[in-house]
């Protein structure tokens, strides 16, 4: 561990190991009182572990652009997505572990509870999110959040994001 303040050592998951972690929002009174101790939440970008640091002499200003717990990873896969009997295809155009991007023709509405096949590079086997809720619009672009996958789907989505960072995709 790092004892120099001008290089502090970098943050890493407690439970997954990943330096791929980011600050997440204080959502009540006992993260707003850890953070008037410089203690505050960050979230493991991988395994969605939420966890608090110390981090003496830095301070964090809030951002309302964007408050997405996860990073996006720009992304160009190919999807099927269905609901009900409706089925189409899709392209990915970002791609986190809490959800994605995706450009379609089909018509959804917010809400709605789709199912995504995902065909991820080099792998036979697509990645099945079984219900991922439509969660905003905006010409052909979907915005959706995951809930449910596939037994294993979960972790091989995640191993595919970790590969993609260490292939030094850019974290915005």
């Amino acid at each position: 561990m790092s004892t120099d303040p001008d290089h502090p050592a970098p943050l890493t998951c407690p439970a997954c190991h990943s330096d791929y972690v980011r600050r997440s929002r204080r959502t009540g009174l006992l993260d707003r009182l850890f953070s008037s101790f410089a203690v505050y939440p960050f979230r493991c970008q991988l395994c969605r572990h939420r966890f608090h640091r110390l981090q003496k002499g830095v301070t964090y200003t809030r951002i309302d652009e964007d408050r997405r717990e996860y990073e996006r990873l720009p992304i160009d896969l190919a999807v099927t997505l269905s609901l009900g009997t409706r089925q189409g295809q899709g392209t990915l155009t970002d791609l986190s572990m809490a959800g994605c991007s995706l450009g379609t023709e089909i018509r959804f509405e917010p809400g709605d509870i789709l199912r995504l096949q995902v065909q991820l590079p080099d792998q036979a086997e697509v990645v099945d999110v079984q219900e991922a809720v439509l969660r905003g619009l905006h010409a052909n672009q979907a915005k959706l959040e995951f809930l449910r996958f596939k037994t294993g789907d979960e972790a091989r989505l995640q191993q595919f994001i970790r590969e993609r960072i260490r292939q030094g995709v850019s974290r915005s």
